[in-house]
């Protein structure tokens, strides 16, 4: 069988594809991944089939000062909706002989074309926020736990202006593929049936979803082991320290938050690690006790670390809780707010501190709760045990190939 998984976005969106892609070339099918371009040689390395698709949206994403206000919101929207144009002219020669496609993320043509080729569609979402219902709000609002007459409508709100939006827009292509318009953007998108890539552990698919769908966990990917000394002997030169990565944030946004970052983790009277996605010069130097790190697998990291402070994004999340540490987590956009409130209500850190509320006292507070609040770390233990036990990338193979969505809405 051959099939054909896309992707767009960050770090985030690509890593559990090229998981999910390599899974599947492993089972014996023909395999192939389209995703950024910045991305193909990393995924070269990895053995992983690939072609670029669309434009570097990580790039993009780096010249914003942050993405919570308007007119940020407005050019990302407006960088979107040209990678949607993009998506429908390319994708279509990308997906030849397919018999099946998978698409993730932002992909949002790939339902229309498979449609007008007669090619089995499949979506993966990293998150069930992704299905309509009334136990949660649409990711683009940010607010959590809250009635459930109040996420209906924040549903409904923004199925009717995707009308206008996204929808629109796809619905300009369609007419030229002699395809019907789309009534609901979002259910097309989705598909007859989704894989929720995600561990029930944290957050299971709610009960009220009518949407066909299988969550299987989240989709890890082993990366080669990366030898680092300097990290050997920080780590050995005292206790465990916490780690800090706000891996999606614009950098701007990431340099600026350091030194706060680096004031609040002293005054918890903690050592730490902090990841590093710009090049010099640093906005504090390192020192005995911090450790600037680069590209290294999170999955040998965080088992290591007393904590991990981070933005929420689905794969920093999922990571943190199977390798069983506490997490404290500052959203700033979209699902990251639904995994803070999820690892909160789950017992696996302190309530989360949005990225606009976020100070040096109230992250050393954070700090302080999370290491002396045992129950912190024996919640993470227990749900990184119930993690461990399954096999998420052969259940997602086994969802694709064999159809073992059929009827399903969860595990």
């Amino acid at each position: 069988m051959k099939i054909v998984l896309m992707t767009c976005g960050s770090r985030g969106d690509v890593q559990p594809m090229i998981a999910l892609t390599l899974a599947i070339k492993a089972a014996g099918h023909d395999a192939l991944l389209a995703g950024p371009p910045e991305k193909a040689t990393w995924a070269d390395h990895l053995g992983c089939p690939y072609v670029p698709l669309g434009s570097d949206l990580t790039a993009f994403t780096d010249t914003l000062d942050g993405v919570q206000a308007p007119l940020d919101v407005l050019r990302l929207n407006r960088q979107f909706r040209g990678e949607v144009n993009a998506q429908f002219k390319t994708i279509p020669e990308i997906i030849g002989g397919a018999d099946l496609v998978v698409g993730s993320s932002a992909i949002f043509a790939l339902s229309s074309i498979a449609e007008h080729k007669k090619i089995t569609y499949r979506y993966i979402a990293f998150t069930p926020q992704l299905l309509p219902s009334a136990h949660h709000p649409h990711p683009a609002f940010r607010r959590q736990g809250m009635p459930a007459w109040w996420n209906r409508a924040g549903w409904h709100l923004v199925r009717v202006l995707d009308r206008f939006n996204f929808g629109a827009l796809v619905n300009v292509h369609r007419r030229r593929l002699g395809l019907a318009p789309l009534k609901n953007f979002q259910r097309h998108i989705l598909g007859p049936s989704v894989i929720v890539a995600s561990d029930q552990s944290i957050a299971p698919i709610a009960p009220d979803v009518t949407q066909s769908a299988v969550q299987t966990g989240y989709l890890h990917l082993t990366q080669p082991k990366k030898t680092l000394p300097a990290l050997d002997q920080f780590l050995a030169g005292g206790p465990s320290p916490v780690y800090c990565g706000f891996g999606s944030m614009p950098i701007k946004d990431q340099v600026r938050l350091v030194p706060s970052i680096v004031k609040a983790i002293r005054r918890a009277g903690q050592r730490m690690v902090l990841a590093r996605f710009w090049d010099d010069p640093l906005p504090v130097d390192a020192a005995d006790d911090l450790f600037y790190i680069r590209k290294y697998p999170h999955l040998d990291l965080f088992p290591r670390m007393a904590a991990i402070i981070h933005h929420g994004g689905a794969g920093t999340t999922a990571t943190a809780a199977v390798s069983g540490v506490p997490q404290i987590i500052v959203p700033h956009t979209l699902d990251q707010f639904f995994w803070g409130y999820r690892i909160w209500k789950a017992g696996v850190g302190p309530k989360p501190i949005p990225r606009s509320h976020l100070t040096s006292n109230r992250l050393a507070a954070a700090v302080d709760r999370c290491l002396k609040t045992p129950r912190y770390r024996q919640h993470a233990g227990r749900i990184a045990l119930a993690i461990q036990r399954q096999d998420s990338l052969s259940e997602a193979v086994d969802a694709l190939v064999n159809g073992l969505w059929i009827g399903t809405r969860r595990r």
